[in-house]
């Protein structure tokens, strides 16, 4: 088995993970700053997650994920997509739409490289979402490390 940690910044959603999965490893935090080491994450899974980021954050989120990823670390983000960045009422918080090639560029600009991308169009009640797989550019850990 693979060693995996949760972070949340939602209390309830920590406490119902450890009541559910109660083996699992759980720590309440943000991913706009994660309290790991630089480049001791082989993989980190934002599923849905960055709905609720407002455009000016995204960019420093995506740059500490680089941080705290290893070399060819693995990235897989879930998102809403639309035609522009727009807000919109969610059950939680407000969400974003985002386009897809947008999320990319940004992907790219924090030294990520996209491998796959998915998308579903709106169906019904469900919005249109996207997932992006990227990993760790590699050429961008030896500007890192001489920084």
């Amino acid at each position: 088995m693979v060693p995996s940690r949760s972070v949340d910044v939602v209390p309830e959603f920590i406490a119902l993970a450890r009541r559910v999965h109660p083996s699992g490893s759980y720590q309440l935090g943000s991913f706009e700053s994660l309290a790991v080491a630089d480049h001791s994450i082989a993989g980190i899974l934002a599923w849905g997650s960055a709905i609720h980021l407002p455009p000016e954050d995204l960019d420093g989120v995506l740059t500490e994920f680089r941080r705290v990823m290893a070399p060819a670390g693995t990235l897989v983000l879930a998102f809403f997509i639309g035609n522009e960045v727009a807000a919109f009422d969610h059950k939680v918080v407000t969400a974003y739409h985002r386009p897809v090639d947008d999320f990319s560029e940004r992907l790219a600009r924090a030294a990520f490289a996209e491998v796959e991308r998915l998308q579903r169009p709106n169906e019904g009640t469900q919005r249109p979402h996207a997932a992006i797989a990227a990993i760790a550019a590699i050429a961008a850990i030896a500007a890192i490390a001489t920084e």
